[in-house]
C-alpha cells in the first residue's frame, strides 16, 4: 500500500470549480457550479460533485479559499471516484495535482508556495 507523502488539511468553506480542457476547446470555461472541498494537500484534493468524472481525466481547477481574494488555478488529473454515502452530492472525487515547475504541463511554483502557506496557516491554527 502506498503511503501519502503530503499531509491533508481542511479549510472550511473552500470550494472549487473545474474545467476539462481539450485540444479542440482551448478557451473552455470553468463549471458554473462550485463544489465543496473535503481536504487539500500539496499533492491533491478530495471534493464532492454530482458528475462521475473519468479516472485519468485532466482537469484545471480553480480553488476558492475563504479569506483569500484570489482564486488559484491548478492543473490536476482525476485519481479516483467513489459514490458518496451522504445525499448532498453523488460522488467523492480525488484529484492529484500535476507536478510543479516551469513546463507548460506543470503547475507554477507560485501554486506550490500558495498551498504551503495554506498548510502552515491551518496546521498552526490547529496546534493553538
Amino acid at each position: 500500500m502506498k503511503k501519502r507523502s503530503c499531509a491533508r488539511f481542511h479549510i472550511p468553506g473552500t470550494t472549487l470549480y473545474y474545467r476539462q480542457p481539450s485540444f479542440f476547446s482551448l478557451n473552455r470555461r470553468f463549471s458554473v457550479s462550485y463544489y465543496p472541498v473535503a481536504n487539500v494537500s500539496l499533492g491533491g484534493a478530495r471534493f464532492l460533485c454530482n458528475e462521475r468524472l473519468k479516472v485519468g481525466r485532466r482537469l484545471d481547477i480553480k480553488l476558492a479559499v475563504p479569506g483569500h481574494p484570489d482564486e488559484i488555478v491548478i492543473r490536476a488529473h482525476v485519481s479516483w471516484v467513489a459514490r458518496n454515502r451522504e445525499q448532498s452530492y453523488q460522488y467523492q472525487t480525488g484529484i492529484a495535482f500535476c507536478s510543479y515547475g516551469k513546463k507548460k504541463s506543470e503547475n507554477p511554483e507560485a501554486v506550490l508556495s500558495f498551498l504551503k502557506a495554506l498548510e502552515t496557516q491551518v496546521l498552526d491554527s490547529e496546534s493553538d
